[in-house]
């Protein structure tokens, strides 16, 4: 049979759009299949919007103990030649990247090439002056007050897309005037202390950042399609390309093909590949080159203890956040840049992780990372809600409200907004649309009421009646 490219082009197309999802099994009833007791069609409704040939999308992963218990890929993933999301498709990740910076540069901390504790300047020459008293350790938490790079190169006028390697944003730093505080007082997330620790390791080890990643981490953990891209010219195979809503068209391209910087950024990465990473994670892999298995133990549980800045702790590893959502810990990242969004949550307590990629630029991954959780860790959140649960009372309006639990969340009923969705923002504090509750309790820590604030009312007083 002869094939014609038109052929052939059309094959490839039905090929890739064959590989967007995974698992895609169904029961002999015709029901969707289960993953851990919850429907995947449940997970493909939080991912309606993208699941088109029409629109870029998403692709995601959840683990279990390091395993992939779910993944899938909604919409495009390159409009010029048809292709579809896939589990293979390689993703820009953004400033997940950071938590594989910070091991990069951890492991010579352990490995006692690099001390934490050490001014910056001790390791780079023509360190700037407002800088002197930064340290390695400040690098890592975002406590080191260094503005941030992508700032400065907007005042001077520097696209961001420009073709730079690590010396050249040494050189932005170096023009900085100052810092945004004392060094190891405050946080402030700043792109530069990545920068930076890229290239201490490169100082360091004299490999190049991507060399040294490879050698240690993704070659070892077989993550085969993984790298740190430093050269504009290396060819990615089945890179997404991303889009921002608009134009002509129905989006238009936002993807930065000069761009090479890495550090805060600059990994590529596959919901395959990310697979191996998590089993690094949670033990379940095993390798025989690169890092050792004592060296990666100690590096984890140093990479999710949270800093100090003046003497209060801060809700940052190295390279990964450090927090609780309804009553879990939570640790993680997320990431924003040339149109990819992307975002890893762990829930380390009940050993879920969720991993949500996308490559079209107003889409909200963390927000489907936290609808994931709700279905699968429902559970455990439905206990944490109980005790806010019921009817509270003002006397003086006279108003009431019910604070219900659905599906792992918790809801406000009120006259003109039915089931209004209630945010966790702090300690016993959660938001509602525009409404922000702070709840009180007595001295044997039981709900008593809630004081709610919105626009110019504020501190009205609820006190809770009934359960």
């Amino acid at each position: 049979m002869k094939f014609t490219s038109s052929t052939i082009l059309a094959l490839l197309m039905m090929l890739a759009a064959g590989l967007q999802s995974w698992p895609a099994t169904e029961t002999a009833a015709g029901e969707p299949d289960k993953v851990e007791g919850i429907a995947t069609e449940k997970i493909s409704e939080i991912f309606a919007d993208f699941d088109s040939n029409r629109t870029p999308g998403c692709a995601v992963s959840v683990f279990k103990e390091g395993e992939t218990v779910y993944r899938n890929a909604f919409g495009v993933s390159n409009f010029d030649y048809g292709i579809m999301l896939s589990d293979s498709s390689s993703f820009y990740m953004a400033s997940v990247s950071k938590h594989v910076t910070a091991a990069a540069a951890g492991l010579l901390v352990i490995r006692g090439q690099l001390d934490e504790h050490a001014f910056v300047g001790e390791y780079i020459e023509e360190w700037p002056d407002y800088a002197k008293e930064v340290t390695v350790g400040q690098l890592f938490s975002h406590t080191s007050g260094l503005p941030d790079i992508y700032g400065l190169m907007g005042f001077a006028g520097l696209p961001v897309g420009d073709a730079m390697d690590l010396e050249d944003y040494l050189d932005i730093i170096r023009n900085g005037e100052s810092l945004k505080f004392e060094p190891g007082t405050d946080y402030s997330y700043t792109n530069s202390g990545y920068t930076t620790l890229a290239l201490l390791v490169e100082i360091i080890t004299e490999k190049s950042f991507a060399e040294f990643t490879q050698k240690e981490f993704f070659k070892p953990f077989g993550m085969n399609a993984t790298h740190f891209h430093s050269d504009r010219s290396r060819v990615v195979p089945n890179r997404a390309i991303s889009y921002q809503p608009g134009g002509p068209q129905d989006f238009r391209r936002s993807y930065l093909g000069m761009f090479q910087g890495v550090g805060p950024g600059g990994l590529y990465s596959t919901l395959k590949d990310w697979e191996r990473w998590e089993a690094f994670w949670y033990g379940n892999l095993e390798w025989e080159e690169g890092i050792t298995e004592l060296e990666a133990n100690e590096l984890k549980a140093r990479m999710i203890t949270p800093a100090i800045a003046n003497g209060d702790s801060v809700d940052y590893g190295w390279g990964l956040q450090i927090n609780q959502r309804k009553g879990q810990e939570l640790i993680g990242h997320g990431g924003s840049f040339m149109g990819f969004r992307t975002d890893y949550r762990r829930y380390p307590q009940q050993g879920f992780s969720f991993l949500t990629l996308c490559n079209r630029g107003d889409a909200n991954p963390q927000n489907f990372n936290s609808e994931l959780a709700d279905l699968f860790l429902k559970e455990d959140f439905e206990t944490y809600l109980q005790p806010f649960a019921g009817i509270y009372r003002n006397d003086e309006l006279p108003m009431e409200y019910e604070l219900t639990i659905e599906d792992g969340g918790l809801y406000l009923n009120r006259r003109n907004n039915p089931n209004g969705f209630m945010s966790e923002i702090g300690e016993d504090k959660w938001r509602a649309g525009s409404w922000d509750f702070e709840f009180k309790r007595d001295e044997n820590g039981n709900i008593t009421g809630f004081e709610v604030s919105t626009g110019r009312a504020r501190n009205v007083e609820f006190r809770k009646i009934s359960k």
